[in-house]
């Protein structure tokens, strides 16, 4: 209990979704209790691969699911281009809330969304299928395999392990003029040109580097 308490008193410190303080405050107790009713070694693989399904991203590029909040997300689409018929992405995108918000937002702008973890890929699908309006995609791919030549703004929430090779590739190809937005994260080494604060309980930042 002690531990739990602890854990989720630091990450309430730490800014983290809210949700993790529930995980936070669960997880020993829950592991207490697996240690004395003596479960069946199953069960423990069962738990790893339903995790896998949320979380596969984090083992491989060290990004975990993170969501946006409507904050964050009405912020965003104050930093959308201007222009009628551009195209925006957002790489990694998890259950597809962002982009959806941004393409009812803003209807003349083209807005694709990727992801690859099986879930949060899955639970956009279904959503853009049901709910999207026609300027809203989703894709199963990676994010180092996409092309972001052809994209005007370019928006993430991953982590600080990948955020240098990300940069190094937009720097490399997208166009002149274009925007690379991520989602509190910096670039070590390439300080943002300009910085929003979004002002929410989590202090999110949104950091931005405009292409030459």
């Amino acid at each position: 209990m002690a531990q739990g308490f602890v854990a989720a008193l630091i990450t309430y410190h730490r800014g983290l979704p809210r949700w993790w303080l529930i995980i936070q405050l669960v997880l020993p107790a829950g592991v207490a209790a697996a240690m004395l009713f003596n479960l069946p070694s199953w069960i423990y693989l069962a738990a790893f691969f339903v995790i896998w399904l949320f979380y596969s991203n984090a083992s491989g590029e060290g990004v975990p699911l993170y969501l946006s909040n409507q904050k964050t997300w009405t912020a965003l689409a104050e930093l959308l281009p201007e222009a009628s018929g551009s195209r925006c992405i957002d790489l990694g995108s998890g259950l597809g809330g962002t982009t959806l918000f941004l393409a009812n937002h803003r209807p003349d702008v083209t807005f694709e969304a990727v992801e690859t973890a099986p879930v949060p890929f899955v639970s956009s699908w279904l959503r853009y299928k049901l709910f999207a309006p026609a300027n809203c995609t989703v894709r199963y791919a990676n994010i180092w395999q996409m092309d972001l030549s052809g994209y005007d703004w370019v928006y993430c929430f991953l982590s600080p392990q990948p955020m240098p090779r990300l940069y190094a590739k937009a720097v490399d190809e997208m166009k002149s003029g274009s925007r690379l937005v991520s989602n509190s994260f910096d670039v070590p080494g390439h300080e943002a040109e300009e910085v929003v604060e979004v002002g929410d309980s989590r202090k999110t930042r949104l950091l931005i580097w405009q292409m030459d």
